[in-house]
């Protein structure tokens, strides 16, 4: 069983993947059994562009269209850039007929199901095509798995089913986007959610699908992480009946004022005669708002994040939600690839605070006593780790969807709580770090605790652990009629409704030690096995009163 967990914990979380390039590089060819032709972008890993949550373009067309053709409108509409640039793909959907038809609507559900689960749709139609997406396709349910609309020159339709982001443009704009608007209106408000009417006669084709990506598709993407986990369905399988799924922000550093370096730096081995640099080579991400860039020497704090494993380098710094708080708020973001793929070097414990030295160094602003650290899954285990056996160096740490495994850790890398815990043993009354733990309660990678699995469980051994080391009292056998969540009693219980919908809630906990609270758990209700971004400013709320003296490495709470 443990195994199986470990070998769905590894699979590597990601958006729609690209089908393989079935024709030459750099042109559209069909995609077999379907009436669509894909354009084949190269399958290299791109560093300096997004990870796995780019834009899937599904371009309804005027009229049916050969491979030639396609990619003279894919040109003319500078989609291509659009895709490239921010790590996403391009189709061009024929009808399956001489004309569309409403049955192409089963034949576009068919197409997404190919793919792996639908994150990040954007639907683009143009004359006819348009036309078949505000008559038919917005009438139908999969309106709740689309990011975005598009449509440029159709006519209106009647009504559209659930509420989607669209933008409109061309003639007819306004009628058009009455049905789209009338849906969107009677939703829960959702700053995503946003209708967008560009009736300018004289604006081309791309100059409209230009601003649409500027205030309307660049803004998000979707998913459905509620009672399972996302990644483990296609297209848009959904068997729990969840109609809308959750509109989640996109990122757009430069419009959040922040500046991105990727950074590749060089690893020496020094037990190597002279010291000898491998050909491979650390591989990070740096996100720096602009209040922290010529910011006073010492003054900003330092948050590491940590991409669960398999995952690309990128995933948390767009999933988790702390590059947008760190804009909000003044502290840096790093993400490292710490895990080593890809001709990258694996980092391990040690690695990840050499690299903390460098960025130190390279940033004098930093302040080393307010270093932090978050991670999904894998990435959160080995925050988890850190917390222990890197203590002096960080202030406090968190794990997303991530505790850690009962053993010795023999087979599983290391994440074993045996030694972690007599690390702990060793520590307790010398050393306090705080910990904050997230997890769903629909986690079907590591599972969540309940009566009958809650023995051994990877969270609870993971909070026995800070128990331990804090020097607090250490959770016994769980009583869930104490409480229904989390087994035990907690000061400042309480549910958090977060405003993405009524089954997706937070419920609430902190562990004192005297006067300050330790220890933080966070249980997203009806969730599964992924990031979720409100719960990053519970996080950080937590982080920011925990300091350590630079001196002692003794830990200090302010209020």
């Amino acid at each position: 069983m443990m195994v199986a967990t470990l070998a769905l914990l590894w699979m590597g979380a990601c958006a729609q993947p690209m089908m393989r390039p079935q024709g030459p590089l750099n042109e559209f060819s069909a995609i077999e059994g379907t009436s669509a032709l894909q354009y084949n972008l190269p399958m290299e890993r791109n560093i300096e562009s997004r990870a796995g949550f780019g834009p899937a373009f599904y371009i309804f067309p005027d009229q049916k269209l050969d491979n030639v053709s396609a990619l003279a409108l894919a040109k003319e509409l500078k989609v291509i850039e659009m895709a490239a640039e921010n790590g996403g793909r391009i189709s061009v959907v024929n009808p399956v007929g001489d004309k569309w038809q409403a049955s192409d609507v089963q034949a576009f559900r068919e197409l997404i199901g190919r793919g792996g689960p639908a994150t990040n749709i954007k639907v683009v139609g143009i004359g006819n095509g348009a036309t078949f997406v505000n008559q038919h396709l917005a009438a139908s349910d999969l309106t709740g798995a689309i990011a975005g609309i598009v449509s440029i020159g159709g006519a209106p339709g009647k009504v559209c089913a659930l509420p989607v982001p669209t933008y409109v443009g061309g003639k007819n704009a306004a009628k058009v986007a009455k049905p789209y608007q009338k849906t969107s209106d009677a939703a829960p408000k959702d700053p995503l959610q946003q209708i967008v009417v560009n009736a300018d006669a004289n604006a081309s084709e791309a100059m409209l699908l230009a601003d649409a990506w500027d205030k309307v598709l660049s803004a998000n993407y979707r998913y459905n992480n509620l009672y399972r986990t996302f990644y483990m369905s296609r297209g848009i399988d959904n068997p729990e009946g969840v109609k809308t799924f959750e509109l989640v922000s996109y990122p757009m550093f430069d419009k959040m004022g922040i500046q991105r370096n990727v950074v590749q730096h060089p690893v020496v081995d020094t037990n190597a005669a002279g010291g000898v640099e491998n050909p491979n080579k650390y591989l990070w991400y740096e996100y720096l708002p602009k209040q922290v860039q010529n910011a006073a020497k010492g003054t900003v704090p330092l948050v590491v994040i940590l991409h669960g494993h398999g995952n690309d380098p990128r995933t948390q710094s767009e999933t988790a939600g702390f590059v947008e708080l760190a804009a909000e708020e003044g502290f840096m973001v790093v993400e490292m690839e710490w895990q080593g793929s890809n001709g990258f070097i694996a980092m391990g414990l040690d690695g990840i605070e050499a690299v903390i030295s460098v960025l130190k160094e390279k940033y004098p602003q930093i302040d080393a006593s307010r270093i932090y650290c978050e991670g999904l899954s894998a990435g959160a285990m080995t925050s988890n780790m850190l917390g222990v056996r890197k203590s002096h160096l960080f202030a406090a740490v968190a794990g997303h969807s991530g505790g850690i495994f009962s053993g010795n850790g023999l087979g599983y890398y290391g994440y074993g709580s045996e030694p972690l815990m007599n690390e702990a043993i060793q520590k307790r009354g010398y050393v306090e770090v705080g910990y904050c733990s997230v997890a769903g309660t629909h986690d079907d990678v590591i599972r969540y605790l309940r009566p009958d699995n809650w023995q051994g469980n990877p969270y609870l051994n993971v909070w026995r652990i800070y128990q331990t080391i804090n020097d607090m009292e250490v959770t016994g056998d769980l009583d869930f009629n104490v409480d229904p969540t989390f087994g035990f009693k907690l000061q400042d219980r309480r549910q958090i409704h977060t405003g993405k919908s009524e089954d997706i809630t937070m419920e609430f906990g902190q562990l004192y030690k005297g006067n300050k609270p330790m220890i933080r758990l966070i249980a997203i209700n009806n969730y599964g096995h992924w990031n979720f971004k409100p719960a990053a400013r519970l996080i950080w709320d937590f982080f920011r009163h925990f300091s350590r003296d630079m001196e002692t490495k003794k830990l200090n709470y302010t209020e």
